[in-house]
């Protein structure tokens, strides 16, 4: 039997949501008529020129990908208005997050992050064996940023903020994690995961990107995996300071992101009109889910992101909602987080919770 490190124990895999062709098989059901609402994933397929690109670009696919991601990283520069030096690219923003966390962990070191949010940031400390200090949400369901602060001692390397968080969709003014970083020591790395963005509709809430790339321990994390419809080819980035990056990268494993990733990625950023109406279709129907849930008088939290959070009153919700053709994910007994989809999709949730709740 091969000799494992003995922590690896006590690390739970991560569990993705249940893909549709594995429900229709554990509960004979037709794949067709199964709506996936679990993995805040976009509704939509990627953009017609990211497809495009895509084709383009498996074609030499024989070649590693330009491993320090030249273009799409000036076109990303060009988008965020911040420099091309500032951006890092990663497999999806969970590698980016991973690196961050093998980089400035280990022994002897703590990491301070909400809970629950996105499972990544508990993942990544035990991997860097580091220890880890979840701060409970506050009665709104949002980072309490006081106790984060509270949590942070001589030890601690990394704080995460999740903004909107996952899972809960809740979000912080940008102002306050502003103020928030500023009363940090600069040997904390604050991260401000930043993967729903763009679904943000909120006033006082905006990127930090500018932001990170000035200040060496400010680090903004994204992804074109939600609203660019790209999250099967791991496409993330992140702002940071260069000196930053360097220190990072030197965790990262060479060529995390393919070149039909890279040129997806461009394309997609070249579809800013499509991006506009997506964020206005996935707000109504977001809009549409908190108000049922107000009206039913559940349980929810506030959102901005691409999915809703509310406490079931059902004794099984998973095995309720999948029977009824509906792949939610649930966190404990109690807790749904449901993904915002298409006007049908949406239709076909709100008709199962009512008759669920």
């Amino acid at each position: 039997m091969p000799t494992y490190r003995p922590d690896l124990a006590a690390i739970e895999p991560y569990e993705p949501g249940l893909p549709i062709e594995e429900v229709a098989r554990q509960y004979g059901l037709d794949p067709a008529e199964i709506v996936k609402l679990a993995s805040n994933e976009s509704p939509h397929g990627p953009f017609p020129e990211a497809v495009e690109a895509m084709a383009a670009a498996a074609a030499h696919a024989n070649r590693y990908p330009d491993n320090e991601g030249y273009e799409l990283r000036e076109a990303l520069s060009r988008h965020l208005g911040v420099p091309s030096g500032a951006i890092w690219l990663g497999g999806g923003s969970s590698e980016l997050l991973r690196t961050i966390a093998l980089a400035v962990g280990g022994p002897g070191t703590n990491a301070v992050y909400a809970w629950p949010s996105f499972v990544i940031y508990r993942l990544g400390s035990m991997w860097a064996l580091s220890e880890r200090r979840e701060v409970p949400l506050d009665g709104e369901h949002r980072h309490d940023l006081g106790a984060m602060k509270d949590a942070i001692d001589n030890d601690t390397t990394v704080v995460y903020v999740c903004n909107p968080n996952n899972p809960t969709g809740t979000h912080l003014p940008t102002d306050d994690v502003l103020e928030f970083v500023d009363s940090l020591p600069e040997r904390i790395t604050v991260v401000v995961d930043e993967a729903y963005a763009e679904f943000v509709t909120a006033a006082d809430y905006r990127s930090l990107a500018a932001e990170a790339a000035e200040r060496p321990n400010l680090i903004v994390t994204r992804t074109f995996s939600k609203i660019y419809s790209l999250a099967s080819l791991r496409v993330g980035y992140a702002i940071a300071h260069p000196r930053t990056i360097a220190e990072m990268r030197r965790a990262q494993a060479p060529f995390t992101v393919t070149q039909v990733g890279q040129a997806g990625a461009i394309a997609s950023l070249t579809a800013q009109a499509g991006v506009a109406a997506r964020v206005e279709e996935n707000a109504r129907g977001r809009r549409i889910i908190l108000d049922t849930l107000e009206d039913l008088g559940i349980p929810h939290a506030d959102s901005q992101a691409n999915f809703v959070w509310y406490k079931s009153q059902a004794a099984d919700p998973r095995g309720d909602y999948i029977r009824a053709g509906i792949i939610v994910r649930t966190f404990g007994s109690e807790w749904v987080r449901v993904t915002v989809g298409t006007d049908a999709e949406n239709r076909r949730f709100l008709e199962a919770l009512r008759a669920i709740r």
